[in-house]
Parts: structure tokens; C-alpha cells; sequence
């Protein structure tokens, strides 16, 4: 799939977002990219397409892997190499 620039800024910020304020940078914690406090984290509302273009974007590059424990959909560990890309921007940021 091809991606915009706009997608891969949006979830290069979901995943800044969700792991500040749940994995606290640790790959074994689990993230729900959905979350209230990710949302709240991106400063208000975003279309709901764009927020699943940026999940399909985080699954295809190996930046989130499903964490398959039972729970509900959407929930998932960040890999090292979300880890590594959380730590340059994308091109667009």
C-alpha cells in the first residue's frame, strides 16, 4: 500500500502518544492505539480512517505487533524498531 506523508506523521504521533502515556518506552507493555489517553494526547479528534490508515501503518512496517492475549482488538506491544523510528521524526514532522 502507498502511504501519504499525512498518514505517516499521523502515526508516528499515535505511537509517540501511546507510548508515553502507557508503554513508558518499554516494549513489553501493551498499547491500545485507540485509548482515551492517546486521543487526548493527539489534542483533539481525529477521523476515525485516518487513525486505522495509521495502525495499518504501524502493523506493516513491524512497528507494533498484535499482543495476543485475549483482549480486545487493537492492542499491541511497540517492537525495538517502533522504538528506534520513535526516535527520529518521520520526513513530514
Amino acid at each position: 500500500m502507498t502511504w501519504t506523508p499525512v498518514i505517516e506523521e499521523l502515526a508516528w504521533v499515535v505511537l509517540r502518544a501511546a507510548n508515553r502515556t502507557q508503554a513508558k518506552g518499554s516494549t513489553v507493555r501493551l498499547v491500545l492505539l485507540h485509548a482515551p489517553e492517546v486521543a487526548h494526547a493527539l489534542g483533539g479528534a481525529h477521523e476515525e480512517d485516518k487513525l486505522l490508515a495509521a495502525e495499518d501503518y504501524l502493523l506493516e512496517r513491524g512497528y507494533v505487533v498484535p499482543a495476543d492475549i485475549g483482549l480486545t482488538r487493537g492492542t499491541y506491544n511497540i517492537t525495538p524498531a517502533g522504538l528506534r523510528w520513535l526516535e527520529r521524526s518521520p520526513v513530514t514532522v
